[in-house]
This record gives structure tokens, C-alpha cells and sequence, in this order.
């Protein structure tokens, strides 16, 4: 404040972190406002005329007179400390959040009428509202630099920037795969594959990069999960598994399998009904209690919406924006299920398109029996277009294939 007062241009270096509330005096809130409301209408600051802007408004007596003024404009004898001081500024009006938000939970907690869940939510809100963001600007000349050194370290085959391979190249490469802090959708039809498809991904990135993966599932139990990706990664055939009919080459496969399933970092959350609020709270579980990169959704349009009495498409638009909402906030990649209509578009609602960062659809090639196209209808880090796939429905998994390429080796 004193700092501020002495040297307005300091107002403007922090405006953006500093709001009437992070002051414990009501009285220095005021104050506050006054030297940002001057600095707005390009007044002089100093002593003399924020005394005077007080009086005009009638609050001079409020803020403990002109005296008191004046001892603050005189607290410090150097401005130069402005950074620290801020700092202890905000270090305090943490501590007093935190205090507050305890006594809240507190109260809260002998609440009988409040279930367990939600005072785990609502602490969990809590904590993450009381993170300060600190925003800054940044050069494009020092962003640029960054940018650069990531693409020397591509050029050079060094691990740049976090990116977990979902096993299927093609894919890959047009979205980049799967980053942190993005969403990606994968949508199909009623019995499309599309769950299939989520989980080879997913499961790549656990069992062969062991990348931690959350798997939250609405449509499918635990044991069906399980099944679906041992049949994938053993590539039997899931009757066969289920009913015990296997030689003995699909034993030693299997086997194999099982071995590398049970060391991936994969965590599966099955239950019959979850709210938005309630998805939210499983993923944030998922990470800090797992360390899960990858959160797997199945599906999109099963979550409850916090609204009922809202219409569809703005019920399944708030699971869209809470899907982005949480990769930004847990800094994870998000992969939501969503089921496509009958004309071919994301059913109940187009928002899904505005908040991912690649829509990929499973379309059933109308010349091939078991060929689909995984269409990437959307996409903001590369193109679109077409990815040919066998779909192995009985060994529950997906594979790319070059039928250009096959058609050239089978002439030669």
C-alpha cells in the first residue's frame, strides 16, 4: 500500500494479483480501491491528493482519517522492496482462506444432512480456489526460445514435451497424442466399438509406457473392462477366454498378458450413476491419490447434470466443459465416450466440438465387412481425415492398416 501510494506505476504491475480482499483491515481494502480508482482516471497519486479523493467520497473517516494516511504513506522508507512485501501480503490472506475455508468444513462436517461425498467435494473446491494463479505475461521472444529448443530436440529424437502413444500411429501422429491438458473425444454408434477403441488406447499407454491411467466407467463393470483388455492384448478371441476354450499357444499367450497387465498403473472406478460433481471429485481422486496422466470417461452422456430442470443439450454441454476444465486443472489428458446419432453427430449436443482437441469417429466402411474408418473430424494440433482400421470384434481390438501399401506388396 505504502509502496503503491509512493509509486503508482506499481499498481499497474500488480492490479491483476491484488484485490480489496487480501487485505485483513477493511479499512486498507478502501484504500485500495481509491488508489486503483485514481490510477484508472489517470490521477495523481500522492499523499495530498488521496487524502483529498477520500473526502470527496465521504469515506476519509472509515479508513481512520488523515493521520492514518499518512502513516501508511510514510511506513517504508524505499519502494525497491515492492515484490516482497507483496508476497507477505499475499502469504497472509492465504493463511486466512485456509483458516476459514477449516472453520467451514468444520461446521460443516457435524451436518448430518450433507453426505460424506459431497464435504469431500466441497473441500476439494475449496483447496483448488484457494490456488493463486499469479499471472504474468510472457515475451514472445523468450516463448519463442522454448519453442525452438523443442523442435531441435524433435529434430534430434530427444523427449520433448509430454506426449503417451496410444499404439495406433496414425492417430498418433495427426493429434500428437495424448498431452496433458487436453481432451480428446471418441464417438461411435451403439455398439460401434468405440469403448473398445478408448481402452487399447489407454491400455497401450499403461501396459507399454506405464503411464498411470484412470478408467471411469458408467456402462461397463470393472471385470468386463478387464476382460475386454486382456482379450485385446492377448488377441483371443473373448468367448474363447470367457468359456476356458484355449490351446496351448493362446495359454502362453495369455499368460504373458496377464503378467503385464498386473504391473500397469491403470485404476478402474465402475459405478451405475455419477453427477457432474461426482466425476469431478473421482478424477481429482484419480490423481492425487494414483497419479493418473490419462482420465478415460465411459460415457459422456451418461453423467447426471448438476441442473435437471435445464434442457438437454446445455446437461450434457456442462460434462464437455467440466472434461477441459478438469485436464487444464489436473494438468491430464482427458479421453470422453460420447455416442453419435443416426445422422453421424455427437448426440444431444455440439459443444463437444468447441471444448476437445480432436473428435475422432468410428465410421463402418460401407465396401469391407470389419474395416472402419477412425474419422478425425476435428483436430487444433494437426489435420483431418481418415484412419482405415480392421475392427477385431471378437479379440476386442483395433488395427491400422495401409491398404494402399498391402495392395502394392501383394502386385510386386
Amino acid at each position: 500500500m505504502c509502496s503503491a501510494m509512493n509509486d503508482p506505476v506499481i499498481i499497474d504491475k500488480v492490479i491483476d494479483r491484488v484485490n480489496p480482499e487480501v487485505f485483513h483491515l477493511q479499512a486498507h481494502g478502501t484504500i485500495w480501491e481509491i488508489l486503483c480508482s485514481m490510477r484508472n482516471d489517470k490521477k495523481p497519486i500522492d499523499i495530498v491528493t488521496v487524502t483529498n479523493e477520500s473526502e470527496a467520497r465521504g469515506g476519509i473517516k472509515t479508513i481512520g482519517g488523515a493521520g492514518y494516511l499518512t502513516e501508511i504513506y510514510t511506513t517504508v522508507s524505499t519502494t525497491a522492496n515492492w515484490d516482497h512485501y507483496l508476497e507477505e501480503v499475499e502469504d497472509c490472506a492465504a493463511r486466512r482462506r485456509i483458516i476459514e475455508a477449516a472453520k467451514t468444513l468444520q461446521r460443516d462436517c457435524y451436518d448430518k444432512g450433507i453426505s460424506a461425498e459431497e464435504l469431500q467435494e466441497r473441500a476439494s473446491k475449496s483447496i483448488i480456489s484457494m490456488r493463486s494463479t499469479k499471472a504474468k505475461s510472457h515475451s514472445v521472444k523468450d516463448v519463442l526460445f522454448e519453442c525452438i529448443t523443442n523442435w531441435e530436440n524433435a529434430a534430434q529424437n530427444i523427449e520433448g514435451p509430454k506426449r503417451w502413444e496410444s499404439g495406433l500411429e496414425f492417430w498418433d501422429m495427426q493429434t500428437r497424442g495424448m498431452r496433458p491438458q487436453t481432451m480428446h473425444i471418441i464417438a461411435g454408434a451403439a455398439k460401434a466399438g468405440k469403448t473398445t477403441l478408448a481402452l487399447q488406447m489407454a491400455a497401450n499407454a499403461a501396459i507399454i509406457h506405464k503411464v498411470p491411467v484412470g478408467i471411469i466407467s458408467l456402462e461397463m463393470s470393472r471385470y468386463e473392462i478387464v476382460n475386454k483388455i486382456s482379450s485385446g492384448m492377448s488377441k483371443i478371441a473373448l468367448n474363447d477366454l470367457l468359456d476356458g476354450k484355449l490351446g496351448k499357444q493362446q495359454y502362453i499367450r495369455i499368460q504373458k498378458t496377464v503378467s503385464q497387465i498386473a504391473k500397469a498403473p491403470m485404476q478402474i472406478v465402475d459405478e451405475a450413476a455419477m453427477n457432474v460433481q461426482q466425476f469431478r471429485a473421482r478424477a481429482r481422486r484419480l490423481v492425487s491419490e494414483h497419479q493418473s496422466k490419462i482420465i478415460l470417461l465411459d460415457y459422456a452422456q451418461l453423467v447426471e447434470p448438476s441442473n435437471s430442470k435445464e434442457n438437454r443439450e446445455r446437461q450434457v454441454a456442462e460434462v464437455s466443459r467440466i472434461g477441459k476444465v478438469i485436464a487444464k486443472e489436473l494438468d491430464v489428458c482427458v479421453i470422453l465416450l460420447c455416442q453419435l446419432n443416426e445422422d453421424g453427430n455427437v448426440r444431444e449436443s455440439r459443444s463437444f466440438y468447441m471444448d476437445c482437441d480432436s473428435t475422432t469417429k468410428i465410421i463402418p466402411s460401407e465396401k469391407e465387412q470389419d474395416v472402419v474408418n477412425l474419422t478425425i473430424t476435428h483436430n487444433r494440433h494437426g489435420g483431418t481425415g481418415m484412419i482405415p482400421c480392421i475392427f477385431h470384434r471378437y479379440e476386442s481390438r483395433f488395427e491400422e492398416v495401409d491398404f494402399e501399401k498391402k495392395a502394392k506388396e501383394k502386385n510386386s
